[in-house]
């Protein structure tokens, strides 16, 4: 069905399209015919894979370098309506289920169905129920925890699912009597939600996302057997065409799967790689965490703000970690001691600004002073310290212990004094992924993507501590 239309690879296209993959696992297509009526013979099927790792594509002969697996018309990939003001998986949840309650109206579906396969690509409507049919019964995302695993989570990637549960909340509300009217609540939305949040793929130039069948059952790992790619059939030729006499209707774009350099054996297992993502991506979309990761990255601070707030609560002693205690404090003030309170920070924020940009103004009067708005997302990674850290840490100290007086370059703290502060705040963050997690946050360390999610960073903060001082947290 997925392929249908498809005469096999020796007839496909090679024309390259961008796609990006962020596609998930489970679900499967059945067979196709090509357009002459042929059954298609494809060089993968669907296979449970033992070891609890469930359903993925594996080759069901010998594939050659560069061979084409699967070759899916556009036509019959489910994509987003960039236009759409609902959240992406909303908007493709309601039609989904849309779909879903038109082919379960329809009593001779399956004869249908049929009828469309010989018919090749010209067929008026597209019938998802074959397609509907073959995906999982339960998918499980973070937009399914609860207390229990969100205390598990440090407070970024907590308030990433908390504002993500709250817009599919948001959506649900406004689609009910949509949703009602197809005799569906709100776990039948969550379903259909999830099911996209965990296999779907972007497409940067038209903005879409895009559910393909049959491709939407490859793995993920980062030594990928094959990769995805979009095939655009030629024009010049229709465009000639269409000067003279009516010509047929062009053929649409085919998602292909397609082999990898090194071909891919009888009886092994298709992947693909979902992206080079940090371990969060994978959690909040896919609903888990690979290992290893190669694109894994921990925060250390959101914001140039953070930083400054985070070195005042070190000045002060208050022992907090985060960085947020001194916004708390400022909530549980009165509206004077908030208002001074916001005012040394931001007499704070300028000194560092004007510190950092000390440097290369002295060496150019024309340069531009720091912005720190490209102070964002502070992080240190398998492959190092984010570079603005140290920096950003020494003038934030600086500007802190000066109150009030000319900020001094960033330069005045020691670089000695910098690194300690960046060593805390690297102990801080290890020790918040750390195995002492008790009461209801404990409970949630029972759910595998939470365990895999908080062994993946506090790896990341137990390397760089090593890099850094020798021994880890």
């Amino acid at each position: 069905w997925a392929c249908q239309g498809w005469e096999g690879p020796e007839l496909d296209d090679d024309e390259d399209g961008p796609a990006g993959p962020d596609s998930s696992t489970s679900s499967s297509s059945g067979g196709s015919s090509s357009s002459g009526g042929a059954q298609l013979r494809l060089a993968v099927g669907v296979r449970d894979l033992g070891g609890g790792r469930g359903r993925g594509l594996v080759a069901l002969r010998d594939v050659a370098p560069g061979e084409t697996l699967l070759s899916v018309s556009m036509e019959r990939v489910f994509c987003s309506e960039p236009e759409s003001e609902l959240h992406w998986s909303a908007e493709m949840g309601l039609r989904l289920l849309k779909a879903r309650h038109a082919s379960q109206q329809q009593q001779q579906q399956q004869q249908q169905q049929q009828q469309h396969k010989l018919q090749g690509r010209k067929v008026a409507a597209v019938d998802w129920g074959v397609w509907i049919r073959s995906l999982p019964a339960a998918v499980r995302t973070p937009l399914e925890y609860g207390e229990a695993e969100l205390g598990t989570l440090d407070r970024y990637t907590a308030a990433e699912v908390a504002a993500m549960q709250q817009c599919v909340q948001d959506c649900f509300e406004a689609l009910q009597p949509e949703l009602e009217a197809l005799g569906c609540g709100w776990a039948d939305f969550m379903w259909a939600v999830q099911v996209f949040h965990s296999r779907c793929f972007f497409e940067p130039t038209s903005g879409r996302h895009m559910t393909v069948p049959g491709v939407d059952m490859a793995n993920h790992t980062h030594t990928p057997t094959a990769g995805v790619r979009i095939v655009h059939p030629m024009s010049q030729g229709w465009d000639a065409t269409a000067e003279i006499a009516e010509p047929p209707p062009p053929e649409p774009s085919r998602f292909t799967l397609v082999a990898g350099e090194a071909g891919i054996r009888c009886g092994e297992e298709v992947t693909i790689s979902y992206g080079t993502w940090p371990s969060e991506a994978f959690l909040l979309l896919f609903g888990f965490v690979p290992s290893p990761c190669p694109g894994e990255a921990l925060t250390l601070f959101r914001d140039a703000e953070e930083v400054v707030c985070w070195c005042m609560d070190q000045q002060h002693g208050a022992g907090r970690s985060g960085g947020e205690g001194q916004r708390e404090e400022e909530e549980e003030d009165d509206d004077d001691e908030e208002e001074e309170a916001e005012a040394r920070i931001a007499t704070a924020l300028e000194q560092v600004a004007a510190a950092l940009s000390a440097p290369q103004l002295a060496a150019d009067t024309e340069a531009a002073a720091v912005d720190l708005a490209d102070f964002t997302n502070l992080v240190v990674t398998p492959q190092g310290v984010d570079g603005r850290l140290e920096p950003l840490l020494a003038a934030a100290a600086a500007a802190v212990r000066g109150q009030g007086e000319t900020a001094a370059p960033a330069a005045g703290m020691p670089a000695a004094e910098a690194r300690q502060l960046l060593v805390a705040r690297l102990r801080e963050r290890a020790a918040e992924f750390g195995d002492g997690v008790g009461g209801v946050g404990g409970a949630g360390l029972h759910e595998p993507a939470v365990a895999a999610f908080r062994a993946s960073k506090r790896a990341v903060a137990e390397a760089a501590l090593n890099s850094l001082t020798g021994a880890a947290a």
